[in-house]
């Protein structure tokens, strides 16, 4: 894979900050739950840890996750963040006062159309490809899962703790094989894939060390 073209516009690293300020604050507010409410004591730690938590999560996942992988097909990638998602995603953690949070702060989109010489040039994505695009992410999520239980039992930290919990059931939530999450896109390539995905997010939920 020639990282040369793994490029990131302006544009694009604005929508991901924004993006990431935003999940970050109102996942916060579902992590730390317990010690903000009933009233709202709100500690600037617990946003630091949320954004160590989700950052890793989102950024990863959409980044060396999807959009990697399409540009190795040849394809124009780039992350764009869904406004009224991430207004759903702040209004409902503080509305419910962190007991939900709805997660659709955008995604990367691709096109298999681009400019050559004088014209464009037309990539063909087959079902294979889409798949692949698709799961690249959750297989982000799976790999920082394993990386964050590791480090939970090396130093016995909670933030880890929860970093795991966090890239497992963001992998599960985009494997859902409905609409237009990967989930979808994975089981129109290869069933058994999907199937050994979601088999392997459900064996690490169950076995994080939980603190």
């Amino acid at each position: 894979m020639n990282l040369k073209y793994f490029r990131f516009s302006k544009k694009e690293l604005i929508h991901l900050f924004v993006s990431t300020i935003a999940l970050s604050f109102a996942f916060s507010l579902i992590l730390y739950r317990e010690q903000i409410y009933p009233g709202f004591n709100y500690n600037i730690m617990f946003f630091i840890n949320s954004l160590i938590i989700v950052g890793f999560a989102f950024i990863l996942h959409e980044e060396l996750g999807h959009k990697l992988v399409a540009q190795k097909y040849g394809c124009w990638a780039e992350y764009r963040a869904w406004p009224t998602g991430l207004f759903f995603a702040v209004a409902l953690a503080v509305m419910s006062k962190g007991g939900f949070v709805f997660a659709a702060p955008g995604a990367v989109m691709i096109s298999n159309v681009k400019e050559k010489g004088l014209g464009y040039e037309y990539i063909n994505l087959s079902d294979e490809k889409i798949g692949k695009i698709g799961i690249a992410g959750a297989v982000v999520n799976i790999i920082l899962a394993v990386i964050f239980s590791g480090l939970t039992i090396i130093f016995t930290s909670h933030v880890f703790s929860m970093a795991a919990i966090v890239n497992v059931w963001l992998a599960l939530f985009n494997m859902i094989p409905f609409g237009p999450l990967d989930g979808a896109k994975v089981m129109r390539w290869d069933k058994r894939i999907w199937i050994a995905t979601i088999g392997i997010c459900l064996f690490l939920l169950f076995t994080i060390p939980a603190l």
